[in-house]
């Protein structure tokens, strides 16, 4: 069995375990409750966001509750189809990129196009004729870096390219830094990998008729094993944690990339803008600044926007009669003004509901707004790309992330061997439509 495969057998067990319920009775059956998923883990942003919105939901409808159901740190799918199997799937649930799973399932309830109207929110592309979504912010993905860190080794731009970047890396490690803070567990593993394919290999504005990467991969016009920038992206992504892994950073994830950044320690994150949401909770006292992802073949820097295809929350069959109604209540209740605004807060993203008073991120704490500020200024300096994150019938297999996952984790353990690493992503690539 490959290492991938455990990877993958290892996560859903974990997620299985933690998360299965009892038997196939309903947690909720004959409450007035009405479960949401959130992904909060050790993300304080994020939980006074919900704890807003579940106030305000239950406020507004009072003898209902609104009942967390915490993801953590996890892979979301897997959880989502142990609860469809037992019966159990939560009535409101994050969909992050599973809702094409849902929706195919039959799992999912359309949302009206009077939804999005009464919040001014855009509507996002129909998936076979229906909308399904909330569209809850501009979220982009970059590298966060510790401002003093970089400005003591004349570093005060974003690094235009991949090989200037990691010249930066190695100024900071000279200078008795530590370059970068990076977990090999869980989904964290990913991240690098994801940015040199999502910024590198698809079009940074995809012309309607086009065919993407995924579409061309599906057809198996092009596999990765034989796409000459592919190697580029995985010797670069190869050379980063070869010299800038921190030791031990195998069985490190999420929560211990946010200790070595938020404590002053780190220099560099890889990672998503939501982190912003976490600086006042943390009591960060320096200022952060938000970069775009550097080029691996010539383009211009660019961040990956993970917005553009339907995400937010969606409607469960599991809301069924008075509790239909009540879940879209819920997710009404998410535009409130107060909650629509801590949620912007928590992950760092610009408001899309133009009928709601709050538009960006806000803070009082000097190094959350310093990240708000670079972040914005810095994604209208220099732009963003969809990536892979192209529509719902133009995306890749559920399992992609994880498989980048397992590759870097392979890097990680000793394995230089690119055609066996490549290998490794077109064979899950396969699998992964095939278990569509």
């Amino acid at each position: 069995m490959t290492r991938s495969r455990v990877f993958l057998l290892l996560g859903v067990a974990t997620v299985l375990a933690a998360a299965a319920p009892l038997g196939c009775r309903r947690s909720d059956e004959g409450k007035q409750v009405i479960r949401v998923t959130r992904n909060i883990g050790g993300r304080e942003g994020f939980r006074i966001h919900f704890e807003a919105w579940k106030a305000t939901f239950e406020k507004q409808n009072p003898g209902w509750t609104m009942e967390l159901v915490d993801l953590g740190n996890a892979e979301g799918s897997e959880f989502y189809k142990s609860r469809i199997a037992t019966g159990d799937l939560p009535e409101v649930v994050m969909t992050w990129q599973l809702a094409k799973m849902l929706a195919d399932s039959g799992h999912l309830v359309p949302l009206s196009d009077d939804y999005y109207t009464k919040f001014g929110i855009p509507a996002p592309p129909p998936y076979k004729g229906k909308r399904y979504t909330t569209q809850s912010g501009t979220q982009v993905q970059g590298i966060a870096v510790n401002k003093k860190m970089w400005n003591d080794v004349g570093i005060t731009e974003p690094p235009k390219t991949w090989d200037e970047f990691l010249a930066g890396l190695r100024k900071l490690k000279a200078k008795g830094y530590m370059p970068l803070t990076y977990g090999g567990k869980d989904w964290t593993a990913h991240m690098p990998l994801a940015y040199g394919v999502a910024t590198n290999l698809y079009h940074d504005r995809p012309a309607p008729g086009q065919p993407s990467l995924t579409q061309r991969r599906d057809q198996r016009k092009v596999l990765f094993a034989t796409e000459p920038t592919m190697r580029v992206i995985l010797k670069n992504v190869i050379d980063l944690l070869d010299e800038f892994a921190p030791k031990g950073c195998a069985s490190d994830g999420y929560n211990e990339e946010q200790r070595d950044f938020y404590t002053g320690k780190a220099a560099a994150w890889i990672m998503g803008c939501w982190i912003g949401g976490d600086v006042e909770p943390n009591k960060v006292d320096f200022e952060i600044e938000y970069w775009p992802i550097p080029t691996m073949t010539g383009k211009a820097p660019l961040f990956l926007q993970t917005s553009e295809i339907p995400n937010g929350w969606a409607i469960t069959t599991s809301a069924s009669g008075e509790k239909l109604g009540k879940a879209r209540a819920a997710v009404e209740a998410f535009y409130d003004a107060e909650v629509y605004q801590l949620f912007l807060n928590g992950e760092s993203q610009v408001g899309l509901a133009s009928k709601v008073p709050a538009k960006g991120p806000k803070s009082t704490w000097p190094s959350a707004q310093k990240f708000f500020d670079s972040m914005v200024a810095n994604t209208a300096t220099y732009g963003t790309t969809p990536g892979f994150h192209i529509a719902l019938d133009d995306f890749p297999p559920q399992n992609f992330m994880v498989t980048l996952g397992a590759v870097c984790q392979e890097i990680l353990a000793g394995n230089r061997d690119m055609d066996k690493l490549l290998k490794i992503i077109d064979d899950e690539w396969d699998a992964g439509r095939k278990g569509e």
